[in-house]
Order: structure tokens, then C-alpha cells, then sequence
């Protein structure tokens, strides 16, 4: 494959991680296409991002993913659509639909172009897949797959049917499993977004104790990883490799970093006035290093300086 890239389809480009990923490849000069839901109300998120070309299908059923993708006969396809990353949004039966069905006619739908199929198809997995590990264990991906969420395990059963599908038609496959993912576009609900927004009114958040471990990496570093994924020959087709930073943090010092960054005044962070979720992991650090063997791909912007950026971003946000 070569160093650039040509046509590129993105899916779940309306997403913090898509849009960031899809105002990348079009900066590169890539043709970026993006397919989305006519109706979304995010749709507009693309809307200002030069250079990329919104699809726009009434559904996502095969018929209509096929006419999408037959509009750009893309070489490489950026599959991060996904149902069920809000935790509040976790029907099993639409979670399962939108994890594997739509992978599995994403992957019928590509096959209909002969012979103009993409040169790699690539997946973006999670770190949820995973059976819980103990610390100080880095997730490898030979760990097993039980994982503890329906959404975990729709996604665990997208990577095993889209690798089977897309063999059968003969597509190359890659999984990548991201980790904990921040950055501007961030849900509101996530850790980062929420304490920049408690500390910037002036209020202490209601945390847990924080002593979970958690594998941060920034978005705009996952965004060069999935481009090095798209353009490295190292990567074997029907393999999954996780994309972290190997670095656990504890929730208390992301905590500590933010309010440092955002200029909190006071000890008080909030921190064990509501309990830990049931179930809920207390250790999640991957091992990035066959991802890193196969691309040479590094995470290179660290959580201060991530969170610094952040609270830049909140702050440009909020200004008149």
C-alpha cells in the first residue's frame, strides 16, 4: 500500500472521533467521503470540514450502503460507526444491529463494486471486549474475549463476523481496539468534558473514589494511528491490535490534573461522594506494542498537554 492515500470512506464520522478522523484525511488530500444517517441531527458536524464529501442514505441497509460506496470506490474504508457507545443507549437488539449487522453490509455492500474493493478495511474495535484483567496486567490481544456489556460483546461478535465475511469476500480486514479515547468533541457525559465543566462553574463534581486505572490516549494520536493503519504494509489481515498508550492513570489523578489545568481553587474534588457502578472494571490498561512493531505509530501528546487543549477548546466554546 502506498505512503498516501486516495478515495476513503468513513462511517460514524459524526462522531467526536470520525469528524476528527475525516478533517485529517481530507487535510492530507485524500478524497474523505463520509457516510451518514440523512436525517441525523449531526450531520452539520461535517458541514464546515473542508475537502469532505457527506453521503448522505436514508438507512443503512445494504441496497443503500451500496449505492454510497459505489459513489467512491474508496481504497481504504474507516469503519467507527457503532451502536451502544452511550451507555444510556444499550438496547441489546440495536446494539446487535449496529455492530454486527451493519458491519456484515457494510462488507456485502463493498463486495458489489468488483472489481474496485477496497485495499483494507479497517474496524474500530474497543478495549470492552476484553474479559477483566488484574492488576498490573496490560490487555493483550491474545487476552480473551468475555467481555462484561452487551455493547462489549456486540462489538467483540462484529470483529468475529467481519473478519469471517470480509475473508469470505475476500477484503482485508484489521481490527484495531481502542482504549480510553478524550479530546475536544468529547461527549459531555465523559470524565474529561464533565470535570472541565463543573470546575469551570465554579462546582466540585460527584466522583467515585477514583482509584480505577484507565489507558488514555488522545484523539488526535488515535486519529494518526488509524492513518498509519491505513497505510502500513506491517499489519496482517484478520488481526486485532489494540491502540493505547500502555500508561495507566487513576481516575483521583485525572481528577487532580484537571482541576490543576482549569485553576480550581481548594482540595475538594468531589471525589467518593457517589460509589463505584456495579461491575465496574477497575483496572483497564492495554499493550500497545504489536500496533506500535507493525506501524511504528507512538502516542505522542500527553494527558497535561491533552488537557490543556481541552479546556481551551471548552473555554472557545463558551465565549460569545
Amino acid at each position: 500500500m502506498s505512503a498516501g492515500l486516495g478515495a476513503v470512506l468513513v462511517t460514524g464520522a459524526t462522531g467526536f472521533i470520525g469528524a476528527a478522523l475525516a478533517a485529517r484525511l481530507a487535510a492530507t488530500g485524500a478524497r474523505t467521503a463520509c457516510i451518514v444517517r440523512a436525517e441525523s441531527p449531526r450531520r452539520a458536524r461535517l458541514a464546515g470540514i473542508a475537502g469532505v464529501e457527506v453521503l448522505p442514505v436514508a438507512s443503512f441497509s445494504t441496497p443503500e450502503l451500496a449505492r454510497a460506496v459505489a459513489a467512491i470506490r474508496p481504497e481504504v474504508v474507516f469503519h467507527l460507526a457503532a451502536s451502544g457507545v452511550n451507555p444510556s443507549e444499550r438496547d441489546p437488539e440495536l446494539v446487535v444491529d449496529g455492530n454486527v449487522g451493519l458491519t456484515t453490509r457494510l462488507l456485502a455492500a463493498l463486495a458489489e463494486i468488483e472489481p474496485h474493493r477496497p485495499a483494507r478495511f479497517l474496524h474500530a474495535g474497543s478495549c470492552s471486549e476484553y474479559a477483566p484483567a488484574q492488576e498490573p496486567a496490560r490487555l493483550r490481544e491474545d487476552h480473551p474475549l468475555e467481555p462484561a456489556c452487551v455493547y462489549g460483546a456486540a462489538k467483540a461478535a462484529a470483529y468475529l463476523c467481519g473478519k469471517a465475511v470480509a475473508a469470505r469476500l475476500r477484503i482485508p480486514f484489521v481490527a484495531l481496539r481502542l482504549f480510553g479515547v478524550y479530546g475536544p468533541g468529547e461527549g459531555p457525559a465523559r470524565l474529561i468534558p464533565h470535570l472541565i465543566a463543573r470546575f469551570r462553574a465554579g462546582e466540585a463534581p460527584a466522583l467515585t473514589p477514583g482509584a480505577q486505572a484507565r489507558d488514555l490516549t488522545y484523539v488526535d494520536d488515535v486519529v494518526e494511528a488509524l492513518i498509519a493503519a491505513a497505510t502500513s504494509r506491517g499489519l496482517e489481515s484478520g488481526r486485532a491490535y489494540n491502540v493505547c498508550s500502555g500508561a495507566p492513570v487513576r481516575v483521583r489523578e485525572v481528577a487532580e490534573r484537571v482541576a490543576r489545568a482549569a485553576g480550581w481553587p481548594g482540595d475538594d474534588l468531589g471525589l467518593g461522594r457517589v460509589p463505584y457502578r456495579d461491575g465496574e472494571p477497575m483496572w483497564i490498561v492495554g499493550d500497545p506494542s504489536h500496533f506500535a512493531e507493525a506501524t511504528g505509530w507512538r502516542p505522542r501528546i500527553a494527558l497535561d498537554e491533552g488537557v490543556r487543549r481541552m479546556i481551551e477548546a471548552a473555554d472557545a466554546e463558551r465565549a460569545p
